[in-house]
Formats: C-alpha cells, sequence, structure tokens
C-alpha cells in the first residue's frame, strides 16, 4: 500500500507560505506516515517576493515535506497589473499543472488548500480526495465571507448596491455592527467581490473542513456563530477547526538582521515603537513625511520598516536603494540616537525583543497573533484585504488595540493621516499604564495556554488529526 501524500498548494505570498508550513510541519510531526508535497507558484512580476520566497524555502528542513516548482507562464503581458487579479489569473493557469503533477502521485490522499487557492478544489473532486482549507485570516472574516455569500446566493440581495446604501452590516460572527466604511474592499468593490471573493466562499463550503488560525479565548463570539447553522444560509458551513496561534517560528536570512538585534540590545526595556506594514504594505511620498514628522513629535524611540511602493496601482511593494530620499530633510540625523529605518524585520524576533513596547500595525492576522503572543500592543492602521475588519474588531470588538486608523485603505491613500494624529497615538500606544497594554498581556497568556497540552487549540488539533486519520485509513 501506497504511503499517504497530501499536496498543500499555497498562494505566492510570503505571509501564507510561512504559516502553511508550520502547518504542515504541525501535520508531520503527528503522523509520521505522511508525506507532504507543497506547490510553490512564483509571481512573475514580483521577483522581490519570490527571492524571499525562495530563501525561505532553501532554509526549511523538515522531513517529509518535499517542494515542487509549477511553470511559470511564458508570457503576461496582456495579464493585469493588480496583484490580487494578477495572482487569480495565475491560480488559475497553474491548475492545468497542478492536475498534471496530482495525476503521477501514488497514495495521494488529499488537499490542503488557503483561502486565496480554493480553486483547486476542482482538482481535489476530480481526484476523489478530500480537501481542507486553511485560514490564515482570522474566524470572524471567514464568518463575514461566507454570511455576504449566502446573502447574494441565498437571498437574492445584491450586495455591492447593499453596501452603498448602508451604513452598518449585522453579520453573525460580530457582536456589533460593522460600519460598512470598514468592510473589506474585497468584499465591497464589484469587480473584485465578482471575480474572486464570491468564487472564493462558495467554495469555503465545499471543503471537508476549514482550519483557522485563531483560538477560542480571541474569537469565542465568532466561533460559537458557526454551531448556528442557519446563520450561514442554506448550504451549511464546514467544520471550523481553531488550531492558533500558529507563529513563523522559521529563522530566515533577513539582511542587516544581526544589525537590527543588536540596535535593540542597547535600547531600554518596553521603550521602541516598531512600524511594520507587512510584504505588501507601503505609502506613498506625502504619508511617509507624515509618520517621520509624527514619530519626532512623539518623542519615541522607534524601528520603522520603510517600503517602496509599486510603479503600478496594485502592484508590488519593493525595497528603497536610497530612504534617506523619501524622508524629510535631515530626518534620519535628527533621529540618529533614537530610531532606525530599515526594509524588512525579522518580525516575530523583533517583538519577542525585551525592547520592544508597541506595534503601529497593517493589522494583517500574522502580525496580530504575534503582537498578542509577544504581549505587544498594537496602534492599527490598516491598508488592504481584510485588515480593515481586522482593526475593527482589535479596538471595538476586543478592546486590545489603540486606533491610528480603522478605514484607512489602499483606495484612499490620498487621504493623509497627519503627523499630528500618529504622534499623539504612539505615544498613548507606548503609555506604560495604558489599560490595552494590560488587555493585551491578559490575552497573550491565553493564547499560550490554548497551544499547550489540554488547551482548546491542541485539543482541537488533536480532533482535526483523527479526522485527517480517519479519512486516509477509509480512503475517502
Amino acid at each position: 500500500m501506497d504511503k499517504p501524500v497530501l499536496v498543500a498548494t499555497v498562494a505566492p505570498l510570503i505571509g501564507h507560505l510561512t504559516q502553511s508550513i508550520q502547518l504542515a510541519k504541525l501535520i508531520l510531526e503527528k503522523n509520521n506516515q505522511l508525506s507532504i508535497s507543497l506547490l510553490v507558484i512564483k509571481v512573475p512580476i514580483d521577483p522581490q517576493g519570490t527571492n524571499k520566497i525562495q530563501t525561505f524555502i532553501d532554509g526549511c528542513n523538515v522531513e517529509r515535506l518535499h517542494f515542487h516548482h509549477l511553470p511559470q507562464p511564458e508570457n503576461t503581458d496582456s495579464w493585469t497589473s493588480h496583484r490580487g487579479l494578477f495572482v487569480n489569473q495565475l491560480l488559475e493557469f497553474q491548475k492545468l499543472h497542478v492536475r498534471e503533477y496530482v495525476s503521477k502521485i501514488k497514495g495521494l490522499c488529499g488537499f490542503l488548500l488557503d483561502v486565496m487557492t480554493t480553486t483547486m478544489i476542482d482538482v481535489a473532486d476530480e481526484f476523489q480526495v478530500p480537501s481542507y482549507i486553511f485560514c490564515t485570516s482570522g474566524a470572524a472574516f471567514i464568518g463575514l465571507m461566507l454570511y455576504v455569500q449566502s446573502l447574494q446566493d441565498d437571498h437574492n440581495q445584491d450586495t455591492i448596491e447593499l453596501f452603498k446604501t448602508s451604513k452598518e452590516l449585522i453579520a453573525p460572527c460580530f457582536l456589533q455592527p460593522i460600519p460598512v466604511s470598514v468592510l473589506p474592499i474585497i468584499i465591497t468593490d464589484k469587480l473584485q467581490w465578482s471575480i474572486r471573493m464570491h468564487k472564493w466562499a462558495q467554495q469555503y463550503r465545499r471543503a471537508k473542513g476549514i482550519i483557522v488560525n485563531t483560538f477560542a479565548a480571541l474569537e469565542d463570539y465568532a466561533l460559537k456563530s458557526f454551531l448556528k447553522g442557519s446563520a450561514y444560509g442554506k448550504s451549511g458551513v464546514p467544520q471550523i477547526y481553531p488550531i492558533g496561534p500558529i507563529l513563523n517560528r522559521f529563522e530566515s536570512k533577513i539582511k542587516n538582521r544581526s544589525e537590527i538585534m543588536e540596535w535593540l540590545d542597547n535600547q531600554p526595556a518596553k521603550s521602541v515603537v516598531l512600524l511594520s506594514f507587512g510584504s505588501l504594505g507601503s505609502f506613498q511620498l506625502d504619508q511617509v513625511k507624515e509618520i517621520a514628522n509624527g514619530l519626532e513629535q512623539s518623542g519615541q524611540r522607534f524601528l520603522w520598516v520603510l517600503r517602496q511602493p509599486p510603479k503600478e496601482k496594485g502592484g508590488f511593494p519593493t525595497e528603497y536603494e536610497n530612504v534617506e530620499l523619501v524622508l524629510p530633510e535631515g530626518f534620519l540625523d535628527r533621529t540618529a540616537s533614537i530610531g532606525k529605518v530599515v526594509g524588512w524585520v525579522p518580525q516575530l524576533a523583533v517583538l519577542s525583543h525585551f525592547a520592544v513596547g508597541g506595534f503601529v500595525s497593517h493589522c494583517g492576522w500574522n502580525s496580530i497573533l504575534e503582537s498578542i503572543w509577544c504581549g505587544v500592543p498594537i496602534a492599527t492602521w490598516p491598508l488592504a484585504a481584510e485588515q480593515e475588519l481586522n482593526a475593527f474588531q482589535l479596538v471595538k470588538e476586543l478592546g486590545i488595540a489603540v486606533e491610528i486608523s480603522l478605514d484607512y485603505n489602499e483606495a484612499m491613500q490620498h487621504q493623509l493621516v497627519k503627523a499630528e494624529q500618529i504622534g499623539k497615538r504612539v505615544r498613548q500606544l507606548m503609555d506604560g499604564e495604558n489599560e490595552v497594554r494590560k488587555r493585551v498581556q491578559e490575552i497573550s497568556g491565553k493564547s499560550r495556554a490554548a497551544v499547550q497540552e489540554g488547551g482548546s487549540s491542541h485539543l482541537c488539533f488533536e480532533n482535526l488529526m483523527q479526522t485527517i486519520c480517519r479519512i486516509f485509513q477509509n480512503g475517502s
């Protein structure tokens, strides 16, 4: 009998890849008969991101985890330059290659997809094997996707028109009404919803289960809402497995890593605010200057990850060759003793450092979980995807973050967040007596307890593995 092989397809984004590899590692540690083949998809229009992914893979040594590189399209000149829609085209292009690769696997037992690669569920169905979807976002976001899809498919609601004429949305996964202004643009924009997100939500329901990188103490309300199947439409919801927090613990080779960590070593405890906006986060020149002035006005020590915006709207950011050219004149000299501007950081290592006391973040879900784990409070500055929703959840639902902005996004970058507001919120964030800081410390302890033996996420992962093993044994 052939040993079981699980095929993993992951979106070609570093935040998705790192978390999926961590999940694969956990699965393989639990089942020594299984192997996982992870299909690597490269994005031709993002060479820096592709290089980071390759560097990460080169340093990844997990027994029975194998990487297979799918071929790149020869010519994408006629494709859209918008990164989200480009990736969508790329995934559809790769479907044929995934099908061809999988057809040669002996012992194929299932697919592990992520929220962006759900189109591959068609391939899994062709080979009559189950699919599990790994969600690197929170449970509340998955709930919102399923709820909006149900409004359209089950109740014939024109959701795009609904969002234009309503101020808020009542969804079963949120305790409070959600202001339409913080709904993800990927849900409210007609093109993105119709081409990508609506199909994704439909495909979520076809999975055997949805594995979510969250934990019960953080998203108790959202997770309990899934038990009321009727709240999410006629076709029901797959089994939800909250098994987080899963964190990126791999040591990647980052330029200037030792220099960054040595600089932090020389700073007082909890004195540094980290500003980092994810691999896709960047700002135009006028906003960069407001951030710089705001940091000076705050008087706080800082470590600022600053990336160059893409040349075309919706493209991929890159690293600056000379960051001094985009900062206010003399800024680096004036702040040399208290600040550092870099192009990339080992984020979990930085957040774990004793010197870091606050985090100005884009509110990507991975970053949220890392900050909670480390007990570092966040000041919210969402930029894209579901980050506005995450910011709303942190500030209004959970009370564990300071608000710089809740509804800032790529579509409204012409609206500046002023230096005065930035400086004020950074000072508030770094206040040692801030109530938010105390609540973050409390939830940090719960995040660690969740993954310990007997914790909610540990028990849920055990349940997931028992289910997967039964499927292997039954062959379906």
